[in-house]
């Protein structure tokens, strides 16, 4: 009689089933390897053949865009001239649309569709009194547009071939491991914006108030700076104070003026010229009291009473579980109408009333705004009969123009399948123009 040793039959059972679960395990990951490299290569393809795609329509357009600059050039006010300038406006946008998708370093792709939106909304906004200015323009446009062509085409010549992987369109967007000059082509571009398109009156305007250029007040000295400070925050000692002044260079020379009291420590930048508050900052731990919104409210409007910002007024108000938030716009008094330029940023502590955040920046160089038409309107006729005006006011907003413009500021509601939508809209006293719609709910 043959003995069978039982333990080591009922052993290989599950060795022989472990055997089974790795075979499977291995032939599982073969297959799902093999469709990942399936998909990889088939995603190289398509992406290869959608850029390919996009770079050949952005080429063509280009030579679109250059014959359409071209026949500009060859009418005067007539059907043509107009057909012409739509036909540079829209391949103006077709080319930004096109390079805007495709995966080529960001700097140069922002400045080209930079031009190519100033070339068409030139082309667009051009009236027939500025012909000879128009020529002119479009004479270099034309000269400048055939340089970025050959550009373009000695740029893309690679990345034309089809045979680019997915990490090497990745590279593109970086500038990495790339034989185009895009930052030489983005300078070129960059100087043909400059030359051909130059900062109209207005965007000058906008860039200069952003820096604080045209402050013209007398300069303050550090002593004078440290006085406004103690006046508008007595409770902090001078000798906690430090004094320094704004690096070499700074667009607009400032105090920057720390300070350390009690659990508290912050800082406040101020002009050099007329000892502006820019900013100011508090940090510090908040207790669990809190004080009642009007009292909150009224200390904010007080500090900046106390501060000599006494022509604001409160147009928005926001919390969180420690402060809350203030926006201050200030009102002209021709027409009594906010300048939504010309805000202030106020934060007040919920614990105490305490002012522990102040932004001015957009405050402090006053728009120019200038008196302006006031053309009623017939709100009825200018909506849809489901459109009801709930709120209505006078404010100088700024347009696409960079302009102060003063505005109806409608709070309308719009009735549709039983659902209300609510938007903001600004419209031109003078002319009309519907400046900006934003939709609120």
């Amino acid at each position: 009689m043959q003995y069978v040793d039982r333990r080591a039959t009922t052993n290989c059972k599950p060795m022989k089933k472990w055997i089974f679960v790795l075979s499977y395990a291995f032939f599982v990951l073969a297959v799902f390897a093999y469709r990942q490299s399936t998909e990889n290569e088939a995603m190289h393809h398509i992406l290869n053949a959608q850029y390919a795609r996009k770079m050949t329509e952005a080429s063509q357009k280009l030579e679109e865009l250059d014959e359409a600059v071209n026949q500009t050039l060859l009418f005067n006010e007539s059907d043509g001239f107009t057909e012409a300038k739509d036909d540079v406006w829209r391949l103006s946008n077709d080319i930004k649309t096109a390079v805007g998708a495709l995966p080529i370093d960001r700097g140069f792709s922002n400045t080209w569709m930079n031009y190519l939106g100033r070339l068409g909304n030139y082309a667009k906004e051009a009236e027939p009194s500025t012909q000879d200015e128009f020529v002119n323009v479009m004479q270099k446009a034309s000269v400048n547009l055939r340089d970025m062509a050959d550009d373009w085409q000695v740029a893309t010549r690679d990345l034309m071939q089809g045979d680019m992987t997915v990490e090497g369109w990745r590279n593109q967007l970086e500038s990495v491991d790339t034989t185009a000059d895009w930052n030489q082509m983005r300078e070129t571009v960059q100087q043909y914006t400059e030359t051909d398109f130059p900062l109209t009156a207005s965007e000058s305007d906008a860039l200069k108030k952003k820096e604080l250029q045209k402050l013209t007040d007398e300069i303050i000295s550090r002593d004078e700076a440290v006085e406004r400070f103690k006046t508008l925050f007595p409770d902090v000692k001078e000798t906690s104070l430090a004094v320094e002044n704004s690096a070499p260079g700074a667009p607009y020379p400032f105090y920057h003026i720390r300070f350390a009291y009690n659990q508290s420590i912050g800082y406040m930048d101020m002009t050099e010229k007329g000892g502006h508050i820019l900013s100011f900052l508090v940090e510090r731990a908040f207790d669990d009291h809190v004080l009642p919104y009007e009292e909150l409210e009224e200390a904010a409007t007080t500090f900046l009473k106390n501060a000599a910002f006494d022509d604001v007024v409160l147009e928005e108000a926001r919390e969180n579980n420690t402060v809350w938030h203030f926006v201050f716009v200030r009102e002209d008094p021709t027409y009594q109408a906010k300048v939504f330029s010309d805000v202030i940023h106020i934060k007040v502590a919920k614990d105490n009333g305490e002012i522990v955040g102040l932004n001015t920046m957009e405050y402090i160089h006053k728009e120019d705004v200038k008196e302006q038409p006031i053309v009623e309107q017939n709100w009825k006729t200018f909506f849809q009969p489901n459109v009801t005006v709930r709120e209505e006011e006078l404010a100088y907003v700024e347009n696409d123009r960079f302009e102060q413009r003063l505005a109806y500021r409608l709070l309308v509601t719009q009735e549709i399948d039983q659902t209300t939508h609510t938007y903001v809209i600004l419209v031109d006293t003078a002319t009309g123009e519907v400046i900006k719609t934003e939709r609120q709910s």
